[in-house]
């Protein structure tokens, strides 16, 4: 599966520093072909593929994560999935 997704924080240069350095997500999606898209200095949008949701719900739950939500005031304000079109 694979998401985009709207996110909202406090600060988006923390996140996407915080983001760039999480390893571990590369086990639950396919991370050459993660992308970000900054689109102010509170949100952006985050597209991810082959999307592993069992893993994903995993790693969200880790402590680490749920510190980090909790310091940077980290929202998903939408998500949707997709699938790639048929060639």
């Amino acid at each position: 599966m694979n998401l985009v997704l709207k996110i909202s924080c406090n600060n988006y240069t923390a996140w996407k520093k915080d983001f760039d350095s999480h390893k571990e997500r590369a086990a639950v999606c396919d991370e050459t072909k993660t992308t970000v898209g900054k689109i102010d200095d509170k949100s952006c949008m985050v597209m991810l593929y082959d999307v592993d949701m069992a893993g994903m719900q995993q790693l969200m739950s880790s402590d680490y994560l749920k510190k980090l939500t909790e310091e940077l005031e980290i929202v998903n304000e939408e998500m949707h999935s997709f699938e790639p079109l048929d060639q």
